[in-house]
């Protein structure tokens, strides 16, 4: 098997459908999108911040720069073309009108060996190139779409295929992904896919139509077959599962309009990737592993602008199933580090995804052969009001009220990997807070089973790893855990990290109350006593504070990590997946920053035994205390399917808050104005 004319051929494949659906899309988003590509085009021509996204000529330089150099050939693949950050210092120290440099840091594979290269764009030199031995970068989109063909060709998977009743092979999907690692013989020095098949017929949601019994251990870089497992077949489920509107009939009635207009144009100002709003300024970019990445995250008060966040952005997204069985047990993937998340940014669709009012940004990332491919609307920017209060008061001996709307900036992206879509949002709010929220959307992965229902002989065991959502369909449990790295300098760039503990203390019989809480103050001096869990049992205030500075009443000022709905994983420790995920272990990690330290679970997660990341950086057990730190924080969910969740799930939300805690002097939002605005 030629493998580099069934990537090429791939590629041609994937560009002829992007460029007719492009066409396709013209007429339907008239002005929004031409309006998005004009300012797109407008902000592209040269970089106006040091932490801009690698721009289009930027990415072809880099792969010029590499071909002068030598290093490598037409048949080298391009995992990730990504900014490689300035120096933090040199950052908070530029302004505008001063030059910065742009570099780009690499990760590429040729002749089965992987490499990492750093490109200074100003000098078009390659300043660093190293083999990294022993690990695999993520995949490519390639690699998916390459590996139908020649599954499909193998003559195991031609036979499995009539035993069950399948000869026109052509509709069937079998497109292999990671399958994380496991100690076993065969998979050991491999570029490792597993592939489970689909059927494509009768269906637009081919997710609801799962080819059972059946895994195909394939070799990614030798594009071959290693072995064909099948387990026996199961009926492919024929129950109704698409979502289109012929395929769920009469709508409900049209409610209402509602119509949220600005007329004036937004309040707030973009100028290239910085933006400006009611006090807040900060920058932002579309980076294509983890999405979207914040910067420089400052807030006006009282003339003075104050540092918040120099850098938040995801980590990593790990999203275990629960199934031991042979088709199931190795899907544990690490969304970020194996798929890419700003790769997978879909363009938005204007009115919808976000509203009318919602300004859009382009960005390019660079393909397999290191071509850039352009990303219409990847990320929208908006203002939202949803009749939320921003503050009140009635005052009972007046009869007199005091009220303020709240409204919000929004910065959105939505991710599609595989079958789940997910939305980002980054919310900066009037009061000073950070809201960062992930809502899961999309299709859940099923089974496929020989009972009909749970009611059968034999279905209380085709469900025991999950639920029944439809006819001879199980929805897996499994679990999403998000990792969110945040780069607090909270008033300056050296900070200590607090736990109040809430501190239940007996008042003795004599007293009228039996017991109060207090808080017990702690702070974090190394990395060992930075690792901590949610308890309801033992709950605490998460504060990262500033030592050097006291707030108006005497307080060093702060800002609080305030959690939402979590989860913790309940893998056993030993347990090759959790060895993988360990920063799963707990729910925040404290560390010094480090500008190489930046994904939870590694910089390469795929088929890594584990130990990577957060438990390996943590174990020399730095001081963390009055130094620039990184805080590292989880949101996870528990995923037990329900039939309300098929076929495509409603919307479901994580969020957690960065919220100023004696950081002001008063409400900041205090000054809001009066009024219907």
């Amino acid at each position: 098997m030629d493998v580099n004319r069934v990537y090429k051929r791939c590629n041609r494949i994937t560009s002829a459908v992007a460029a007719a659906l492009a066409l396709a899309l013209v007429p339907v988003l008239g002005n929004a999108q031409a309006e998005s590509q004009e300012a797109s085009e407008d902000a592209a021509r040269t970089p106006s911040h040091p932490l801009d996204s690698l721009l289009s000529q930027e990415l072809v330089s880099v792969v010029e720069t590499l071909q002068a150099s030598g290093r490598v050939s037409e048949d080298t693949r391009y995992h990730i073309i990504n900014l490689h950050e300035p120096p933090k210092a040199d950052v908070l120290n530029w302004a505008h009108g001063d030059s910065f440099s742009r570099e780009a840091f690499v990760v590429l594979r040729q002749e089965l060996r992987t490499f990492e290269a750093i490109v200074d764009l100003s000098d078009q030199d390659v300043t660093t190139w190293r083999e990294v031995e022993g690990v695999q970068p993520n995949m490519l989109g390639e690699e998916f779409s390459g590996g139908d063909e020649v599954i499909k060709g193998h003559p195991d998977w031609q036979a499995a295929m009539r035993r069950r009743g399948i000869t026109e092979f052509e509709s069937v999907s079998c497109e292999p992904v990671t399958p994380g690692y496991f100690g076993i013989g065969e998979e050991e020095g491999r570029r490792m896919g597993k592939a489970v098949c689909y059927e494509l017929s009768g269906a637009q949601n081919y997710w609801g139509r799962p080819v059972g019994g059946l895994t195909i251990l394939f070799d990614l870089d030798r594009f071959e077959v290693i072995r064909v497992i099948d387990t026996g077949p199961v009926p492919i489920p024929s129950a109704p599962v698409d979502y289109d509107q012929a395929s769920v009939g009469a709508l409900r009635e049209i409610p209402t309009p509602i119509s949220i207009e600005q007329p004036a144009g937004p309040s707030f100002r973009v100028d290239g990737q910085e933006v400006s709003w009611q006090k807040w300024n900060l920058h932002f970019r579309i980076d294509p592993r983890v999405g979207l990445v914040v910067s420089r995250v400052r807030y006006t008060d009282g003339g003075n602008v104050r540092s918040i966040l120099y850098q938040g952005s995801l980590s990593e997204l790990f999203v275990p199933y629960m199934d031991p069985t042979v088709g199931w047990y190795w899907r544990t993937y690490m969304d970020a580090g194996e798929f890419l998340v700003g790769i997978n940014a879909v363009s938005l669709e204007p009115g919808v995804d976000c509203p009318g009012s919602a300004r859009y940004f382009d960005v390019a990332f660079a393909n397999a052969e290191g071509t850039p491919e352009n990303r219409p609307r990847a990320a929208c920017l908006f203002e939202r009001y949803a009749g939320d209060v921003a503050w009140r008061h009635y005052e009972f001996v007046t009869g007199e009220t005091e009220t303020r709307k709240k409204r919000d900036l929004v910065l959105r992206l939505v991710s599609a990997i595989g079958n789940y879509d997910y939305t980002f949002d980054w919310t900066f709010q009037q009061d000073g807070t950070i809201r960062v929220g992930v809502g899961a959307s999309g299709i859940e992965q099923v089974k496929a089973v020989a009972s009909r229902t749970v009611n059968d002989d034999g279905g209380d065991a085709d469900s025991a790893y999950g639920r029944f959502v439809s006819e001879h369909t199980v929805a897996i449990n499994h679990d999403h855990f998000f990792n969110f790295r945040l780069d607090l300098d909270v008033d300056g760039t050296n900070n200590s990290f607090v736990q109040d503990n809430l501190k239940t203390v007996p008042l003795g019989a004599e007293h009228p109350r039996k017991s109060i809480w207090i808080l017990d103050s702690q702070t974090a001096r190394t990395e060992q006593q930075g690792k901590l869990r949610i308890s309801l049992e033992q709950p605490a205030l998460w504060r990262i504070i500033n030592p050097n500075t006291t707030g108006p009443v005497g307080y060093p000022v702060s800002y609080q990590i305030k959690p939402g709905s979590n989860a913790v994983s309940l893998m056993t420790p030993e347990d090759f997946p959790q060895l993988r995920a360990g920063f799963t272990d707990y729910h925040l990690w404290v560390t010094p920053y480090q500008a190489e330290e930046r994904y939870a679970a590694g910089a390469y997660p795929a088929q890594s035994k584990g130990g990577d990341g957060l438990p390996s950086w943590t174990n020399t057990n730095r001081s963390i205390e009055n130094t620039d730190l990184v805080i590292w924080y989880s949101v996870g969910l528990h995923h037990v399917v329900r039939a309300e969740d098929w076929p495509v799930l409603p919307t479901n939300w994580l969020s957690f808050e960065l919220r100023p805690f004696d950081f002001f002097e008063r409400n900041p939002a205090i000054d809001l104005p009066a009024g219907s605005r």
